[in-house]
């Protein structure tokens, strides 16, 4: 899942595709924080280009009970597109793209 959105970087760089690449919850602290990169187009993350931005978003504090009982990845995307400028009027885009997982040389089981 992804966000399609045009918007542009701090360093003035247009990006259009949004995805959310890490997510913590810290339960004993309730706090969550997203991290969310961003690709120049949906074109680019296809290719398995990197990121040209990468952004730590804390959620706060009275928007963690959203997180709880749910899909946390869903709801990171829901949250982002109600609470962040620019982002109100994504669009949701839920294809997959991510490279199949192989077995790499050295692992546990390999």
């Amino acid at each position: 899942m992804a966000i399609i959105k045009a918007l542009y970087t701090k360093f003035d760089i247009s990006v259009s595709y949004h995805r959310i690449t890490a997510f913590n919850i810290s339960y004993a602290h309730k706090k969550i924080t997203i991290c969310l990169a961003s690709y120049v187009s949906k074109e680019a993350r296809a290719k398995q280009s990197k990121p040209i931005e990468e952004l730590d978003i804390s959620i706060p504090f009275e928007d963690y009970p959203l997180f709880l009982g749910v899909n946390p990845i869903v709801a990171s995307y829901k949250w982002l597109k109600e609470n962040v400028i620019g982002f109100e009027d994504a669009l949701d885009d839920f294809d997959v793209l991510e490279p199949m997982l192989t077995n790499l040389e050295g692992d546990i089981d390999g």
